[in-house]
């Protein structure tokens, strides 16, 4: 009996049979992707980072983060500049960095830069702050992780061998934060699985721990 194409591959996927593109994510193996729901905090289309010179002053102009700067990056901005945050497109959290820590990562990831330009921009970022305290804050089942991506766009979350897949789009320009619920297995151990980033042609991009460099 002659088979159809669209029959014969079918076969295939059952056996369990794989297929790589050079330079492609591999197709999965006889599993099912759960896709994950993530729910958008906030979007600008149009957040870029500053120069290092634009940022310079802002920090120098600014008691605050003078002295912020100056307690993590002993007294040289440049520290700051050389640091994963800054020269990450992707930052991950799987717990609640409080108040401290969270101005600190701002501060370090130039988003900091937004928040003092950009009045409904910094109510908008404080309102992630408070919708991520509500599930991983002190006391909370710590069961969120929220993701900040730099001049990218998320359009989609896979959970497959115990790796989470990002999926996402490089722009000129934007910031988007957004939050999801972990995966059973990793509310149950207390860990959070790998992360993976591709492109929606699947070409692999990079994997994450707490930040991603694209």
């Amino acid at each position: 009996m002659k088979l159809f194409h669209s029959q014969y591959l079918l076969i295939v996927s059952l056996l369990g049979l794989s297929t790589f593109f050079d330079g492609f994510y591999p197709l999965a193996k006889a599993q099912s992707v759960n896709n994950i729901p993530f729910q958008m905090c906030f979007n600008s289309d149009n957040f870029v980072r500053p120069s290092r010179e634009t940022y310079t002053k802002l920090v120098k102009q600014d008691d605050y983060l003078s002295y912020r700067v100056n307690s993590n990056f002993r007294k040289n901005i440049s520290n700051l500049f050389n640091g994963d945050y800054w020269r990450a497109d992707i930052l991950v959290f799987d717990s609640y960095y409080g108040i401290s820590g969270g101005k600190d990562m701002e501060l370090s990831s130039g988003i900091e830069y937004i928040i003092r330009r950009d009045k409904n921009a910094a109510l908008g970022i404080g309102k992630c702050w408070g919708r991520f305290a509500e599930t991983n804050g002190y006391g909370k089942p710590n069961s969120h992780i929220e993701v900040r991506l730099i001049k990218h766009v998320l359009t989609e979350i896979r959970f497959l061998n115990n790796r989470y897949t990002f999926v996402v789009e490089p722009r000129k320009s934007g910031l988007q934060i957004l939050h999801f619920s972990k995966a059973p297995q990793d509310l149950v151990s207390g860990n959070t699985s790998p992360i993976e980033v591709i492109d929606t042609k699947g070409r692999f991009l990079g994997k994450c721990k707490h930040t991603c460099q694209l």
